[in-house]
């Protein structure tokens, strides 16, 4: 299964659920593979993208030249809140925190720190559809969960086997998540996908997925790692993952309301200077730590 039909499948999804044209954020969008599929009808849309790599970020740049992309950390953007209709994309993830002292007390990992800020940017009613690694979903300390479902509904969520990026040099086991932001702030009864259950032995995964097994597009297995056994979602013997990720992304149902929002906003950048800035490493430039980490699927 390629990237290519994740990217599109996940439009379509957003075009089902009533979004036309409006304003789009996509918070880490390397060279701008979605602004590169976006489907001809809803092309007028305005697009912002976020990049903190130079090279990657200046690519997008010169190939979607109408678009607004900022080359920056996403921690360092100041976006205004409550403005996109949707947010779309693949973002970071990977055992490490950013800094930004808005979230700082949260102790947010990357992955998790991204749909934060992001759900804060996008309107109530509007829609974030992106990727993440199981450990949003599927880790056992939920605090990042309650934190979501305090301002967002679980649109859906189809988990996709661990080889869905390979072609990529990603060998992880990876959700695409649906969140809708709420209206107002959820104070109690919070839904089944803030915890996690037992789907089989020594094999824990979030209730959602066990309400839904059919939103699995492979087996749940535990596989040796460095750090021991942990779970995986493997791909099935003979199985068309472009077909099941399509009829499992159709099946999500939501509305996203007509936008009312007409300004266009800004972009403000720090063009951080990366020539010679190890992955993984932080680096000082105008006074300010920046923390480099390229990870893209």
């Amino acid at each position: 299964m390629g990237s290519e039909m994740c990217i599109r499948d996940r439009y379509k999804a957003l075009e089902n659920m009533g979004f036309q044209n409006g304003n789009i954020l996509e918070p880490s969008c390397g060279i701008g593979n979605f602004m590169g599929l976006i489907p001809e009808n809803i092309s007028e849309s305005k697009i912002y993208g976020i990049e903190i790599d130079s090279i990657t970020g200046r690519i997008a740049q010169q190939l979607y030249q109408k678009n607004s992309i900022a080359i920056q950390g996403f921690e360092d953007s100041t976006l205004s809140d409550n403005f996109f209709d949707i947010a779309i994309g693949n973002v970071p993830f990977g055992n490490f925190k950013v800094l930004e002292k808005k979230y700082d007390k949260y102790n947010f990992l990357i992955h998790d720190f991204f749909f934060a800020k992001t759900l804060d940017k996008v309107r109530p009613g509007g829609i974030l559809a992106l990727i993440t690694s199981k450990g949003t979903l599927d880790k056992a300390d939920s605090k990042c969960r309650r934190y979501l479902a305090e301002r967002a509904d679980l649109v859906g969520a189809v988990r996709l086997p661990d080889n869905a990026f390979k072609n990529a040099g990603t060998d992880v086991t990876t959700d695409i998540i649906f969140l809708q932001k709420r209206e107002e702030m959820r104070t109690d009864n919070f839904p089944e996908w803030v915890d996690i259950d037992e789907y089989a032995e020594g094999i824990n995964i979030n209730k959602y997925f066990i309400s839904h097994p059919e939103m699995i597009l492979g087996d749940m297995e535990l596989k040796s790692s460095r750090f021991g056994f942990e779970t995986a979602c493997k791909m099935r013997d003979g199985a068309d993952m472009q077909e099941e990720l399509h009829n499992a992304v159709m099946t999500l149902s939501a509305h996203i309301s007509e936008n009312n929002i007409s300004n266009d906003i800004e972009l403000q950048t720090n063009d951080v200077n990366l020539n010679n800035v190890r992955n993984l490493t932080y680096v000082e430039q105008d006074n300010k730590i920046y923390y480099l980490s390229l990870i893209h699927i």
